[in-house]
């Protein structure tokens, strides 16, 4: 298994890479684009709409809430996944050892409600995703570090938790997380945090800002994991898919992604930064 994800990782991620720092926003768009559908094919066949008039229903409902965040100014988007993920996160935090109340799975697994959760969760993430990389001249850089910060915080959690972890972070959700993982995430989160101030990557941060910042994104990536797995565990379901050998489907691979850029960003925004 861990053979499989380094070798998925060492072809995707150069080409993840260039591809953030070589081509203009008018074409890195549609690949997000690309990403989040396959993304959203995965998260609507766990819900329920397998057939393809189902299917396309669920389509259209992610394409109208997209089109919509574009009606909105940076400031509500910016105001929205901070709320968004502010609550996920409450909620996270509060069933993280116990199991949901009846009331709060009936509403994940109601197939509307999930549905526009899903599609609210996607919308910001490309949304942010695209606002970052057009912002200002160092909006590819931004991006990219942000996704390294993921990545480093991925790689630092699963490393640290193998060798140490003992303290379960959220076992009713996750029970092969531990706190002494996050510690290795926040860990190599900070070093890479360093070295991303030290390229100016910051813009008119300050060290204290930007680490702060790094840190809240990073500490929300881990709640944008953990909510995956609390949504899968209502479906019982296991991986998303199988199209990343080693990895699962997409969905499980961007999970602290579309939880991590959207508050990246929207701190950047609030900060005066883009």
């Amino acid at each position: 298994m861990l053979k499989q994800r380094l070798l998925t990782a060492v072809v995707l991620i150069p080409l993840v890479v260039l591809a953030i720092l070589y081509l203009p926003t008018s074409i890195l768009q549609w690949l997000l684009a690309g990403v989040v559908v396959l993304a959203a094919l995965e998260w609507f066949s766990i819900i329920g709409f397998s057939p393809k008039p189902q299917m396309l229903f669920a389509m259209v409902v992610l394409v109208f809430t997209t089109v919509i965040s574009f009606l909105l100014s940076t400031y509500s988007l910016s105001l929205i996944s901070v709320m968004v993920w502010g609550l996920l996160l409450l909620l996270i935090s509060r069933f993280a050892h116990t199991s949901l109340p009846i009331q709060i799975q009936t509403l994940l697994k109601q197939p509307i409600s999930a549905l526009i959760l899903a599609s609210i969760v996607l919308a910001l993430f490309w949304h942010s995703a695209v606002k970052l990389h057009q912002s200002t001249d160092l909006g590819p850089q931004q991006l990219l570090y942000v996704m390294v910060l993921v990545w480093l915080a991925d790689t630092g959690g699963y490393f640290a938790g193998k060798r140490w972890g003992k303290t379960s972070l959220a076992k009713a959700i996750s029970p092969n997380k531990t706190w002494e993982g996050v510690a290795g995430a926040l860990v190599l989160g900070l070093i890479w945090a360093i070295v991303g101030y030290s390229l100016d990557w910051s813009a008119s941060l300050n060290l204290f800002s930007w680490l702060l910042l790094s840190i809240i994104a990073l500490l929300i990536s881990i709640i944008g994991d953990l909510f995956e797995s609390l949504f899968k565990r209502c479906y019982q379901v296991k991986d998303s898919g199988n199209l990343l050998p080693g990895h699962g489907g997409i969905l499980d691979r961007i999970d602290s992604l579309i939880a991590a850029v959207p508050v990246f960003t929207a701190g950047l925004f609030f900060l005066g930064a883009i």
